[in-house]
């Protein structure tokens, strides 16, 4: 079965002229429809939509942007089917469907034929973080080869007990190849990431992945516990994907550790018995006796490769000077719409309370010796900036007199720090919380970063829980292809 790349976690799968797409981002950039901080699918890419064959489906494995992109399938034929897991979130499926297209909910572990593949489809493993809960993990297998190990596509999730069981139960041949995401998003220092821990001048701030070998942890986390998850991926060759995305640090470029061509050449150093590759878009690829091997490229898109060097350069020039990038704000700030940010705020502080008291993160607030454990420092840009602190006694937060940043880390034992318009601007579904992570947010905690305030976030405001701001982005979406159209 021929496997082609369409870049970050998006494939083409079976045959060449009617492949089943999987999470198709078609346009160079997503986002651009709501946010002034879109994101470049990367390694940059090449597309000329007129030349794509016609697939004989589309597969969205669940609803998060870099995966589900309302324009992309505007582009595609009104016949092509559209499959969804059971768990989709409806708004999803209405949105897809306002377009014209069929959305099917394929029932998991019931084998479907698309063209050339059969598609089943699985629930997530049970240790998947609550934002990713909704992922439906696809197994594809060549529909003339049914007995041999088809692609398991895993896709920011554990993997799936379910999958696991019917593999050992041999109702499914194992997996000839494991699709792996690497989303590590490495920052260097003087970049914050998403999931970074702030420290004052002069400390050392705490990383999400480590402090001295990110590269190898990332090949530790990605490749070998492919492996260690189950039996069934012994004798699995591993496919490298995922992280293919430039968030909007313009002066950085691409994350380090990105390129996952040159990480799975390191990995095929450090491992045996299997194969590592790491395709570039438009890269199609086949499981052979010995590995994976190129057999080809798509004839409808490929890489860039001007723009690849111009951001590889970027990237190299800015670790060279040991830049820093300061927090931006996404939203426009004037006094009216800061106004407006700090009412929407104070209405939705009772609900952020609730949220903070019934998380792992309010149970260790709990236990903390401080009265005041957690504050959200707000910045404004017409105005001083303004605090919320979280009174442990009386489980609501309370405002309370604003402290410098640095003098807040010192104050409080966690907190975020965020333009007030753009938290707003979330909180009424404008935005959606992985638009502000990293670039326009800054965070400290005391624990694990999976626990830390913005990892509760990504809980309590993501498409998980509150479908109803997501949709209020979908919407936009819908909006800017009714004005393109016109």
């Amino acid at each position: 079965m021929k496997i082609g790349f369409l870049g970050h976690n998006g494939f083409a799968l079976g045959a060449e002229d009617s492949p089943v797409l999987v999470d198709p981002i078609l346009y160079r950039r997503y986002g651009e429809e709501y946010t002034s901080s879109p994101v470049e699918i990367y390694p940059p890419r090449l597309i000329d939509v007129d030349r794509m064959p016609p697939p004989a489906a589309v597969i969205i494995s669940h609803e998060h942007s870099d995966h589900f992109h309302l324009p992309s399938l505007n582009k595609l034929d009104k016949s092509t089917p559209v499959i969804v897991g059971p768990t989709m979130i409806d708004t999803v499926v209405d949105c897809i469907e306002s377009l014209g297209l069929t959305v099917t909910r394929l029932p998991f572990g019931e084998p479907t034929r698309f063209g050339s593949v059969i598609v089943t489809l699985f629930p997530p493993g049970p240790d998947t973080v609550l934002w990713e809960s909704r992922v439906s993990q696809v197994y594809v297998l060549d529909a003339s080869e049914p007995d041999r190990g088809g692609v398991f596509l895993g896709i920011d999730a554990a993997t799936s007990t379910d999958f696991i069981d019917a593999v050992s139960s041999g109702r499914l041949p194992a997996p000839g190849v494991v699709a792996m995401s690497n989303n590590a998003q490495v920052t260097p220092p003087g970049v914050f990431g998403s999931l970074d821990c702030y420290r004052p001048a002069g400390q050392t701030a705490v990383r999400y992945r480590g402090q001295g070998f990110p590269g190898l942890d990332i090949l530790g986390e990605v490749v070998a516990s492919a492996v260690e998850q189950s039996e069934i991926f012994r004798g699995a060759h591993i496919l490298l994907c995922g992280g293919g995305f430039l968030k909007d640090y313009e002066q950085m470029g691409p994350f380090p550790f990105s390129e996952q061509q040159e990480m799975a050449r390191l990995a095929k150093q450090l491992v045996r018995h299997m194969d590592v590759v790491g395709p570039v878009p438009g890269d199609v690829v086949e499981v052979r006796e010995h590995g994976i091997e190129k057999v080809g490229e798509l004839s409808w898109l490929g890489v860039d490769h001007d723009r690849f060097a111009e951001l590889i350069h970027r990237r190299e020039s800015f670790l060279a000077r040991r830049d820093s990038i300061a927090m931006r704000c996404i939203e426009n700030a004037d006094e009216e719409s800061e106004d407006a940010a700090l009412a929407c705020i104070e209405r939705e502080l009772t609900y952020l309370s609730r949220v903070l008291l019934l998380s792992d993160f309010g149970r260790r607030m709990a236990v903390s010796p401080s009265a005041h454990p957690f504050v959200l420092k707000l910045k404004y840009l017409t105005r001083p900036d303004r605090s919320f602190r979280f009174d442990l006694a009386a489980g609501a937060f309370e405002e309370a007199a604003d402290l410098p940043l640095d003098d807040s880390v010192a104050a409080y034992p966690e907190g975020i720090f965020i333009h007030a318009v753009d938290f707003a601007a979330v909180l009424r579904g404008d935005l959606q919380y992985w638009d502000v992570v990293g670039i326009a947010m800054r965070t400290w905690f005391d624990g694990d970063a999976l626990s830390s305030p913005v990892a509760l976030f990504y809980d309590a405001l993501g498409e998980q829980v509150r479908p109803d701001l997501s949709c209020r982005v979908y919407q936009q979406q819908l909006e800017y292809l009714e004005k393109e159209n016109a």
